[in-house]
C-alpha cells in the first residue's frame, strides 16, 4: 500500500483509474485491496475473524453489479422480498460470481480454499438457495451468530463511494474485478489460521451474492 495516499479519507491514487487499463496490476490491485481492508478492520477492538473477508466479499458483489449495471442496465430486474425490501437481480451478476468457470468469483475461492488446505469442496449450491432465501425473506444475508463484528455493507461502507468512483472512471472494469477476486481468494489464505479454508470460502459467496443483488443504484445510499 505504499503507493496508496490518503486525501480527505479517499484512498483513490492519482492515475489508479489509468493504471486500471492494464492487467498487469491486477495481482498488485488483489494484494492492495487486501492491505486496504485490513488496514481498516484489524486494528479495532470489536474486530471479528471473517470481518476481513466479509467486507472484501461485499465489495466483490457491489463491484460486479454497478460494472455490469453501467454496460447492461436494461438487463437488471427489481425483486422485493416478504417484508417489502427491493433488491436487485441479473443473470449476468449472478454468474460472475457463482458460475463454476475461469475468471469468475467461484473458481477463484475455490483454488484459495484448495491452496489453503481445504479437506473438501465448498457447498455453494447450498449457500446459493440460502442467500436466495434471505434476500426473499428479508432483503438481506443471514449469517451464522457471532461470524463479523458488522454487517458486511456497514464495514465496507468507508470506502464504498470511492469504489463507486473507480467503478466509473476505469476503462477496463474486468480488470477491477479480477482484482477484487484476487484480494478474496488472498483473504482465504490470510484468515486460514483462524477460520476452516471451506467455511471462509461459503461464508464469502454468500455475502458476495448479496452484495450483488441488494439494491444500491445511487451512489453514496447504503
Amino acid at each position: 500500500m505504499q503507493n496508496v495516499r490518503t486525501i480527505h479519507s479517499s484512498w483513490i491514487t492519482d492515475g489508479t483509474a489509468r493504471l486500471l487499463s492494464s492487467a498487469d496490476v491486477r495481482i498488485q490491485l488483489g494484494h492492495s485491496l487486501l492491505q486496504l481492508v485490513v488496514n481498516e478492520l484489524e486494528g479495532k477492538i470489536t474486530s471479528k475473524s471473517a470481518d476481513i473477508i466479509a467486507t472484501l466479499a461485499f465489495l466483490a458483489g457491489r463491484i460486479v453489479q454497478r460494472s455490469v449495471f453501467y454496460e447492461q442496465p436494461k438487463d437488471f430486474r427489481l425483486d422485493q422480498s416478504a417484508n417489502g425490501i427491493s433488491f436487485l437481480r441479473c443473470d449476468a451478476v449472478t454468474a460472475q460470481l457463482f458460475a463454476m468457470k475461469q475468471g469468475t468469483l467461484a473458481s477463484k475461492l475455490v483454488e484459495s480454499a484448495l491452496m489453503a488446505g481445504a479437506n473438501r469442496f465448498p457447498d455453494f449450491q447450498t449457500v446459493f438457495q440460502g442467500a436466495n432465501e434471505g434476500m426473499q425473506r428479508w432483503g438481506s444475508c443471514k449469517l451464522p451468530d457471532n461470524t463479523v463484528s458488522d454487517a458486511p455493507q456497514m464495514m465496507a461502507a468507508h470506502i464504498q463511494t470511492d469504489v463507486d468512483t473507480l467503478i466509473a472512471l476505469c476503462d477496463d472494469r474486468q480488470v477491477l474485478i479480477a482484482g477484487i477476486f484476487d484480494a478474496c481468494g488472498l483473504a482465504i489464505n490470510y484468515a486460514r489460521h483462524k477460520l476452516e479454508p471451506v467455511f471462509a470460502v461459503e461464508l464469502a459467496m454468500g455475502i458476495a451474492l448479496y452484495g450483488g443483488w441488494i439494491d444500491q443504484r445511487k451512489f453514496n445510499v447504503r
